[in-house]
């Protein structure tokens, strides 16, 4: 609360001290308050959510660590409490953003903390913290989603928050580009994606390394702005018209990876600085396409994620006879669709995603290991979903409910562990024993049902 009165305090003194009043102008609008001055401007908005979820867990009974079935619950909670601040300082050309989330822990509660000196439409130039442009979804703002949580593809592709410096740009309607260079941070020893939205010391650690990510996203817009959302609200006057946008998003993160149940280190001491004499590349590939027409939306997407181990240094660790993991080639795709009635407000949205994630030999770190490809990090999965909102006024005052089919086919554990990684939960390992490959597989399914309001003030 602190925080949110300096930053509100530090936004709105020119309203006290501004010289020439006359051409400053505050107003309370339908969604946020704005200030305006010849040299400054600034809008605040705030988001609010609330939540209730019921979670369903089948497929995994009897007893023992495979026996999730009874990991079902019912939670009411605030998903979100956001800030947005944005304008421009001396004069338009020099913009800022600023949004915070009052329901993330401490260090990762600003979400966005953006500097752009728009100096031409075709090229703009970026410093600071925001959602990397790499996958359409993602760029959907957090207050005009059709489902309440994004699909579950991209829950496994998503690139998170960087922090960096990028170009973007219009090159009339036909491209839209970004471009840029970004910090790069490993998410998880076992997971080959950037997370970087934290805050982080200015120290060398296993965060703040020589990681490097390169990320870049073109899109066209043929037919007139398709503005980023997964529907179609336009008013009758606009909505008989056809619009399509088609995207490609690219990412090449470095980093090292110290995880030696997926690859080892031959060397016998550890390194004096501390770093893993393993490194990790991983490009990461999305295609998508969009279309809008008399309220109905389509949203297409397909994913590919190609990850490569590599020794550094002293480390001549052998992946012959397959006795470690050499590569990892994960795919993914999801289709929504919705359609809203303009006659009433509401919108109505299907949607399926499915994730295919490599499987591989090796051994881990208890010496278990096997030839066949029956290892792996996550499990495939299949997803199904149902979504409805009412627009009580618009997208400010919103009602919302989801219903979600996740289909989890399970794998061995890479490690020596008991649980894969998932989405909305952390499912069970594959029943059996490791190399025997039995025909059937095993699954692990999840009902996920969701109500939620939106207050936009």
């Amino acid at each position: 609360m602190k925080l949110a009165v300096i930053l509100f305090a530090l936004c709105f003194a020119p309203c006290l001290f501004a010289e020439g009043a006359a051409a400053n102008v505050t107003l309370l609008e339908n969604n946020g308050l704005r200030f305006d001055s010849p040299g400054f401007s600034t809008q605040l908005r705030m988001q609010v959510l609330f939540r209730l979820t019921f979670q369903d867990e089948r497929g995994n009974t009897g007893q023992g660590v495979r026996a999730t079935n009874g990991r079902d619950f019912a939670n009411f909670r605030v998903p979100a409490a956001r800030m947005w601040l944005q304008g421009h300082v001396f004069d338009e050309s020099f913009q800022y953003m600023l949004r915070l989330n009052f329901a993330n822990p401490a260090n990762s509660m600003v979400e966005i903390a953006r500097f752009r000196w728009a100096l031409l439409p075709e090229i703009n130039f970026n410093a600071g913290q925001h959602k990397l442009p790499f996958n359409w979804e993602q760029l959907v703002p957090p207050d005009t989603t059709q489902f309440i949580e994004r699909a579950y593809v991209d829950g496994v592709f998503n690139q998170n928050f960087a922090k960096g410096v990028w170009l973007d740009g219009q090159v009339t309607k036909w491209v839209r580009y970004s471009a840029g260079v970004y910090n790069g941070v490993l998410r998880a020893q076992d997971d080959f994606r950037n997370a970087d939205g934290a805050l982080t010391s200015e120290a060398f650690s296993a965060v703040i390394d020589n990681d490097i990510m390169v990320a870049a996203r073109v899109e066209t817009h043929p037919f007139g702005n398709v503005p980023y959302g997964m529907n179609d609200l336009r008013n009758e006057d606009e909505r008989e018209e056809f619009l399509f946008a088609g995207g490609i998003g690219a990412n090449w993160l470095i980093s090292r990876v110290n995880n030696s149940d997926l690859r080892g280190d031959t060397g016998a001491l550890a390194t004096g600085s501390g770093r893993s004499r393993v490194s990790q590349d991983t490009l990461a590939v999305t295609l998508d396409a969009h279309a809008r027409w008399y309220g109905a939306a389509i949203d297409a997407a397909f994913y590919w994620r190609h990850t490569e181990f590599h020794n550094r240094g002293i480390n001549t660790f052998s992946t012959a006879n397959r006795a470690a993991i050499g590569d990892l080639d994960d795919w993914g795709w999801s289709i929504e669709a919705s359609y809203f009635l303009g006659f009433f407000p509401m919108s109505f949205g299907v949607r399926a995603s499915g994730v295919d994630a490599d499987e591989f030999w090796g051994t881990d770190a208890t010496l278990a290991f096997t030839r066949t490809r029956s290892r792996g990090i996550r499990p495939d999965a299949t997803e199904i979903g149902f979504s409805a909102n009412y627009y009580l006024h618009g997208e400010r005052l919103k009602g919302s409910i989801d219903v979600n089919y996740v289909d989890q086919q399970l794998t061995f554990a890479y490690d020596s562990g008991t649980r894969l990684k998932g989405v909305y939960n952390t499912p069970p390992v594959r029943k059996g024993t490791l190399g025997s490959n039995p025909e059937n597989a095993d699954h692990n399914v999840v009902w996920v049902v969701r109500l939620q309001i939106q207050w936009l003030f």
